[in-house]
């Protein structure tokens, strides 16, 4: 049986002297990539030869052979070759959207120190050991700090620590722990539902006895917005380098933290109650970069309707669908329900009458379904009905089979 890999976050609680510990590991690994990458960039430049992850590895143990000699700190070297494998994978990423010929390839940058995350460990007892209580709240020991103490409960219990991140988010830090799961048991419905994902509603469903309901979109950044406005207009006018234009940002960097976390906490809770009743789900298949793209246009022609795109685009994002569908498809599989994506350029959800399947186009302002037919119901509940006969194999005018 294949076994399921899920991440857990605690928030980590140092005290004074581990904090300072925990700050040091920060700036060495920060070094320690941006040295990594400079390496690279001058020896291509002056050798024409591109450095790989194995012989950069190996210069490090010089390195760190050098340090010990001369008293240096040093930091666990598997954690180090975890900061050299990202500087790689940033190397991987740009040949392989070079080679596709996309015109953004994203050319590896200097990780200023405002923008560097934080520093990994690849396996569980080399230089990090967690330890978890089932009642009382678990600590870590970490090489170099310490044991620290951490809060947090996983959703799962009975999972096997893999690899580490630690992460430095706002002041804060935080251990995200990669967990080994042998199995992993949900609770399945029966029925067979359709799904279909908005921005006037969270997401549209129906079941095959014709049910529906709609999940009203929270809307956590708009509700946000005021005070956010507000936030970065101070912002604007701080002085640059000054201890209130500091403030200023931490301030605005928890209150987007507070929205992500706001934002996860509702789709986990949404798609969890969806998969507790259905034994089959059937959405269409998004493509979020090609629905968030710009109207601007190019300098030969301008785009048309600029801001209400920028508009529209905000509030996508704002609902997170790619988040969602993944949320909803591991835990569809972990509870052995049938995930089906719809495709579709092929079926056209919104476009097509669920019950007699006329193809009619309509405008984002049309939220109502009205077809000939004598079919009358939300758009986006008709999507979600179309969604569903395709993946039932009904063709449109036949009543859909039950699901056992």
């Amino acid at each position: 049986m294949k076994k399921a890999i899920r991440k857990v976050t605690y928030k980590m609680k140092p005290s004074v002297s581990q904090e300072e510990s925990l700050m040091d590991l920060f700036v060495h690994h920060h070094q320690l990539y941006n040295w990594a990458l400079r390496d690279r960039i001058e020896t291509y430049r002056d050798s024409n030869y591109s450095l790989n992850f194995h012989e950069q590895c190996k210069i490090n143990t010089l390195w760190r052979n050098n340090r010990k000699a001369h008293g240096i700190f040093n930091a666990n070297a598997q954690s180090e070759q975890v900061t050299l494998k990202r500087v790689a994978l940033a190397f991987d990423g740009f040949f392989r959207r070079l080679k596709k010929g996309d015109k953004k390839a994203g050319f590896p940058r200097f990780k200023p120190f405002q923008r560097f995350k934080g520093w990994g460990y690849k396996a569980h007892g080399d230089g990090w050991k967690l330890n978890l209580k089932e009642k009382k709240h678990g600590a870590v020991y970490l090489a170099d700090v310490g044991i620290v103490k951490i809060r947090g409960k996983a959703r799962n219990t009975g999972g096997k620590p893999k690899t580490a991140e630690i992460i430095r988010k706002n002041g804060e830090w935080f251990i995200s722990v990669s967990m080994e799961y042998d199995t992993i048991e949900r609770n399945c419905g029966t029925k067979a539902v359709g799904l279909d994902w908005g921005v006037s509603h969270y997401f549209s469903t129906i079941d095959q006895d014709g049910n529906f309901e709609q999940v009203e979109n929270p809307r956590y950044l708009r509700n946000s917005k005021e005070r956010l406005t507000s936030l970065q207009r101070d912002l604007a006018l701080a002085k640059k380098g000054t201890r209130t234009q500091r403030k200023l940002k931490h301030q605005i960097a928890k209150l987007h933290q507070k929205i992500a976390r706001q934002r996860l906490d509702f789709t986990h809770k949404e798609t969890a109650k969806l998969v507790e009743v259905a034994a089959l789900i059937a959405t269409e298949k998004l493509t979020v970069k090609n629905m968030t793209r710009s109207a601007k246009g190019t300098v030969e022609k301008n785009g048309k309707m600029v801001k209400q795109k920028a508009g529209l685009n905000r509030e996508i994002l704002n609902t997170a669908p790619a988040m969602t569908l993944n949320l909803l498809r591991y835990k569809a599989e972990e509870a052995s329900s049938e995930f089906v994506e719809v495709p579709t350029k092929q079926v056209k959800p919104s476009q097509t009458c669920p019950d007699c399947g006329a193809k009619k186009k309509k405008s984002l302002a049309d939220r109502w379904h009205s077809c000939e037919c004598g079919c009358e119901k939300p758009r986006d509940v008709a999507s979600a009905q179309v969604n569903l006969n395709w993946a039932l194999g009904i063709q449109a005018g036949n009543q859909p089979k039950k699901v056992a």
